[in-house]
C-alpha cells in the first residue's frame, strides 16, 4: 500500500500567512488609533539648502555639528540670498536661507505658505587693505557712501583724512569690492547708507547703478579680493574679515561713538532693535541708540516652502531649526555672530510648534 502524501507543510503555509495578514490588521489598527502628531525624526536623511553666504561660516559648522548628534545630512550651497529665493521657489531645495524678509512677490509664488524663521545676528564689517596703517579707521555712512559712489577715489583724501588724523594712509586709489549678484548683504548695507542724503537720492532715482567697484561672488569672494588687493575696500559679513584676517573699520552709530563689528557690539544691537513687535520682518538692524551698539547688522533667517508639505522632510527640518535655536548658540559666539536675544529665541520655537509637519502653514507671516 503506497504511503499517503502529507500535508503539514501546506498546513504551516498557511497558517503563517494567516498570521502575517492578522499581525498587518492590528499594526494598521494600532497606527489609525494613534494620537496625531508630527512624525518623530529619525537618521539617514539628506536635506538641502541653498542662499545666503552671509550665514555659511554657521551654518557648515552647525550642520556638522548637528550631523554628528543626529545622524541627518545637511548639504548647502553657499549662492548668495538672491539664487537661494529662486531654489526654493523652485522646489528644487528644501531651505532657503536669506538675509532679508521675502518679498510679497515672492511669497505669492511659493506653492505652500513660506515659513520664516530668524536664527543667528551677524555684522556687517567694512574691510579694507591699507599697507602701513595699523590703527583701525573710523568711518561714517556720508564717507562711505562717497567712496561707494566713486567720488572719494583716493586713500589720502581730505575727508578719510578729516575722520582720522592720526593716520597717515599711503597715496593709493581706492579699489572697491562688491557683490556681483543680488544680495541679503547688500541690501542691509545699502540701507545703512541710506542716512547720507546723496546715497539715498541715487539709490531711489536710479538703483545701485551708480555705484562703483570691481564685482565678485559672495562673501567669500569679497572677503579674497580685499584680502589680495592693497588699496580695497568691501562689506563683509564679520566673520568672513575674521577668517581672512582683514582690517576692518570702527563705524560710527546713531550715539556718536566709533564702534567695532564685535560680538558684544552685535549682541547689544540685537538686543534693542528685536524687541520692536515687527522685529521678525526687518529688513535691517538699523539705528540703535545704545552707544555701545554696532550700527549695521543682518537677522538672517531659514525659510522653508514646499518642502513643509513633505511630513519626512519637514520634520528633519524643524528639528534642525529648533535645535540651531537652542543649541547654537556657543558656535555662534565663536565665529564672531551674535546669538538671537532668549525672547526671540521663545518666539521662535512658539511658531514652530504650532507646525504639523507635512500640513502647509496657514498662519500669516510675522
Amino acid at each position: 500500500m503506497s504511503p499517503q502524501p502529507s500535508f503539514g507543510w501546506l498546513r504551516a503555509l498557511v497558517i503563517g500567512w494567516l498570521g502575517l495578514l492578522v499581525g498587518f490588521a492590528i499594526g494598521i489598527e494600532w497606527i489609525r488609533s494613534r494620537p496625531a502628531g508630527p512624525p518623530p525624526p529619525s537618521g539617514g536623511i539628506d536635506l538641502v539648502g541653498a542662499g545666503a553666504t552671509f550665514p555659511y561660516p554657521l551654518y557648515r559648522r552647525w550642520f556638522a555639528e548637528y550631523g554628528a548628534a543626529e545622524g541627518v545630512r545637511i548639504n548647502y550651497f553657499s549662492v548668495g540670498t538672491g539664487e537661494g529665493v529662486r531654489l526654493l521657489l523652485a522646489d528644487s531645495v528644501d531651505f532657503g536661507a536669506v538675509d532679508r524678509p521675502l518679498r510679497a512677490a515672492e511669497r505669492a509664488q511659493a506653492r505652500c505658505a513660506p515659513l520664516e524663521i530668524p536664527t543667528v545676528v551677524g555684522a556687517i564689517a567694512v574691510a579694507y587693505n591699507l599697507p602701513g596703517v595699523s590703527v583701525p579707521l573710523r568711518l561714517d555712512e556720508p564717507l562711505l557712501a562717497g567712496i561707494f559712489l566713486g567720488r572719494i577715489t583716493r586713500w589720502d583724501a581730505p575727508e578719510l583724512r578729516a575722520l582720522n588724523p592720526e593716520v597717515t594712509p599711503e597715496p593709493l586709489p581706492i579699489r572697491v569690492v562688491r557683490r556681483a549678484r543680488s544680495s541679503g548683504t547688500s541690501e542691509v548695507f545699502a540701507r545703512y547708507l541710506d542716512a547720507d542724503a546723496t546715497w539715498r537720492s541715487v539709490s531711489r532715482t536710479r538703483g545701485e547703478g551708480d555705484a562703483v567697484g570691481d564685482l565678485v561672488e559672495g562673501n567669500e569672494g569679497v572677503a579674497s579680493q580685499v584680502r589680495a588687493t592693497p588699496g580695497a575696500i568691501g562689506f563683509v559679513e564679520q566673520s568672513y574679515a575674521q577668517q581672512s584676517k582683514l582690517q576692518v573699520a570702527h563705524l560710527r552709530n546713531r550715539a556718536g561713538k566709533y564702534v567695532a563689528p564685535e560680538g558684544a557690539a552685535v549682541a547689544r544691537t540685537a538686543a534693542e532693535l528685536l524687541a520692536r513687535p515687527d522685529a521678525d520682518t526687518a529688513l535691517a538692524l538699523i539705528g540703535a541708540q545704545d552707544s555701545a551698539a554696532y550700527p549695521v547688522a543682518a537677522l538672517t533667517r531659514i525659510v522653508a516652502a514646499g518642502a513643509l508639505a513633505d511630513p519626512r522632510r519637514s520634520a528633519h527640518l524643524l528639528a534642525f531649526v529648533r535645535w540651531a535655536l537652542r543649541d547654537g548658540a556657543t558656535s555662534a559666539e565663536a565665529l564672531g555672530y551674535a546669538p538671537l536675544p532668549a525672547s526671540v529665541v521663545q518666539r521662535q520655537l512658539d511658531r514652530l510648534d504650532a507646525l504639523r509637519p507635512g500640513t502647509c502653514p496657514s498662519n500669516p507671516p510675522r
